[in-house]
């Protein structure tokens, strides 16, 4: 990647994904790839606490559904809070691969969530056509091995990886406020702990910025702030 400049490619890129991302059908479709990192963090959490995955679902509107079956209300909060966190989490490793030059395993890590979820969870009419036909497309991007190829697809997943898990994250705390009977995880974890619906979405929504923040920090070396 020498011969471009990366910071103009991240800008370029960070500005196509936040305009695309908002277009009715082309950017509801790739934003899904969000949802389906949410909803691996609910099944993967559920798989972890010895319970089961009972269905995963994807839809064209980029809501997703895990249902669960758990042994315990405590287990049952922990597969609730892992979706958000999960989405962060993942935007930050797709950074430090890219940071490192293994842009290479980004694609193969979304093919792996990709192939996994279709095989083995998700059995909704959308949910199988996007996991099929986004697959297809990593795919032919690593079959092809373009480097700028290759790079700017990680650098456009990742980016509507890190800005969907903060936009979805502030919409869910502004639901949380609005229509609490509405706020998904949130609600699912004030039924459990009762600690009203707008805590968890704020806490989703601090940890979403903290991850985001060290992510660009990351990406673009900048120094640390004390206590962040």
């Amino acid at each position: 990647m020498e011969s471009y400049d990366k910071q103009t490619v991240f800008y370029v890129l960070l500005g196509i994904s936040l305009l695309l991302t908002r277009t009715p059908v082309i950017g509801k479709y790739f934003r899904v790839v969000n949802t389906m990192i949410h909803e691996s963090g609910h099944a993967l959490m559920t798989l972890f606490t010895s319970g089961n995955i009972l269905k995963v679902e994807l839809f064209s509107n980029t809501e997703g559904d895990t249902v669960t079956k758990s042994s315990s209300h405590f287990c049952q909060m922990l597969i609730a809070l892992a979706g958000y966190p999960f989405s962060s989490a993942a935007a930050y490793f797709f950074f430090y691969l890219i940071k490192t030059e293994n842009q290479l395993i980004v694609l193969y890590v979304l093919v792996v969530f990709s192939l996994l979820n279709l095989i083995f969870l998700v059995r909704n009419g959308y949910g199988v056509f996007w996991l099929i036909t986004f697959s297809a497309l990593l795919i032919v991007a690593i079959y092809f091995k373009n480097e700028f190829i290759i790079y700017a697809g990680a650098i456009f997943l990742s980016l509507i990886v890190l800005t969907d898990s903060v936009i979805s994250a502030f919409h869910l705390f502004i639901i949380s406020i609005t229509k609490p009977q509405n706020a998904g995880d949130a609600k699912n974890l004030k039924t459990f702990t009762g600690i009203p619906a707008f805590f968890w979405s704020l806490l989703f929504m601090v940890v979403a910025l903290w991850i985001g923040y060290k992510s660009i920090a990351l990406f673009f070396n900048i120094p640390a702030i004390p206590f962040l």
